[in-house]
């Protein structure tokens, strides 16, 4: 088929999550190899979203593929439910627990994010009423995002709620988040003394300590566009939540696995959380797979109960195979650190040219999970028109590039392998849309 009637096709049958039905971008990928992406037309890409900042080893890493192949050769699918084990899934957590915070070395096996976090707040449930109280209630952040799904669309915030189920799943509660450049209490950093924070205390005991079951964050927001918190923020939250016998669950899922510039965020103010939620780069985004990790504590306490989680593809053997090898990969190739020194370089020529740039508001995160704000004047931080982020999308692929943009947001999430080289060329292509932005762009 033609790359216009492939289009034509998509737009008429498909939908597609987080956009409007019957629209899509009007560009067909093909093939991939590295941070180079080629659509149907011919035209050649440089990925710097990593797609949904999940391709962290880049398109097509071999030793990956490999890893899958020879997994098929020897076993295709055994599922683990009911007490039924494979030699893969038993493998991948002893090597998982060797990279993860130290006591987070039980796991459950998942597919997506949003799975992995309707199972964290599942067991949650579970662990509460095998201690015989009432706890229920689960506490996230405005701006947070932790799936779509119905289990999960509540704790998710964005969009005015639009992710929301109506009627909407009880028992959510949303706080301010720790975005210091549009502080929601109208405060500055450091003099605030992190009322963001504490405001997590406050909301605890308004709403009951005995009906709390469990506060959940993002250790960088992703979806909201790359806002990372102050490094007091999740010590303090943790401190708040020991205090409150209040469960602390870690969603991982788009900042773990070296995207940040360690193993894994939370390991940036040494924090151990009670779970962790995993996805997305587990297995480099090939294959739809992910994990949960609990503590001992939880383990134990539910040690003899029934667990009504799961499914038939948990622990699927081809994908615990591939998430063994990224392991190996994260590891052998010091990944982590090569992120934090790419990211680093990044973010200072962020500061140094993309700051001076008259519509740029601010710089902001860790690694190489970076964000620049758009805003109409620097004075107001007014936000533009939300016609800009097609605007800033359509003008990434003429320049050779898919960015990731989120309503005023231009992300730089490219694949953890990327080059300093390929990294100062995507840095070039933001650079120009960014220089080239014109007021009416910002009003259409």
């Amino acid at each position: 088929m033609r790359t216009e009637d492939l289009i034509k096709y998509d737009n008429e049958h498909l939908l597609h999550g987080l956009t409007p039905v019957k629209k899509n971008q009007g560009l067909v990928i093909e093939s991939a190899d590295g941070v180079i992406l080629k659509d149907t037309s011919g035209k050649t890409l440089m990925d710097l979203s990593a797609q949904a900042i999940n391709v962290n080893l880049g398109h097509n890493h071999r030793g990956v593929l490999e890893a899958a192949k020879e997994q098929m050769d020897r076993l295709a699918f055994s599922f683990i439910l009911r007490g039924f084990a494979n030699r893969p899934s038993i493998e991948l957590a002893q090597k998982l627990a060797t990279i993860l915070p130290e006591g987070l070395d039980h796991f459950l096996w998942t597919q997506t994010g949003a799975d992995t976090v309707d199972s964290a707040f599942r067991v949650a449930n579970l662990y509460w009423k095998t201690k015989g109280t009432r706890k229920y209630k689960i506490i996230s952040l405005r701006n947070g995002y932790h799936g779509t799904s119905r289990g999960v669309a509540r704790a998710t915030n964005l969009a005015q709620g639009i992710i929301e189920e109506m009627p909407p799943i009880p028992g959510h509660i949303h706080i301010p988040a720790y975005y210091c450049y549009r502080c929601a209490f109208d405060k500055e950093y450091p003099g605030c003394g992190l009322q963001c924070a504490r405001f997590l205390e406050y909301t605890i005991e308004n709403e009951g300590k005995d009906s709390v079951a469990a506060f959940i964050a993002e250790p960088e927001q992703g979806a909201a566009g790359f806002m990372a918190p102050p490094p007091e923020y999740f010590p303090m939250i943790r401190e708040i939540c020991h205090k409150y016998d209040v469960l602390y669950i870690d969603d991982e899922v788009m900042t773990g696995f070296t995207r940040t510039g360690k193993m894994f965020a939370v390991e940036h103010w040494n924090v151990v959380p009670d779970m962790m939620c995993l996805s997305k780069g587990i297995v480099a985004g090939y294959l739809p797979f992910g994990a949960l990790a609990v503590s001992s504590e939880i383990f134990e306490t539910l040690s003899g109960q029934f667990f009504p989680a799961g499914s038939t593809e948990s622990g699927n053997p081809i994908c615990c195979a591939m998430a063994s090898k990224c392991i190996d990969i994260y590891v052998k190739e010091r990944i982590p650190e090569h992120v934090a020194q790419v990211g680093q370089l990044a973010r200072s020529r962020m500061e140094k040219e993309f700051l001076s740039l008259p519509y740029v508001g601010t710089v902001d995160g860790l690694g190489l999970m970076l964000a620049v704000e758009i805003v109409t004047d620097k004075k107001t931080k007014g936000r533009p028109s939300p016609g800009l982020t097609d605007i800033i999308q359509r003008r990434g692929v003429e320049k050779g590039a898919l960015l990731r943009v989120v309503s005023n947001r231009l992300g730089y999430s490219p694949p953890c392998t990327i080059t300093q080289e390929e990294s100062e060329r995507g840095l070039n292509i933001l650079y120009s849309v960014l220089s080239e932005l014109k007021p009416r762009d910002l009003a259409q």
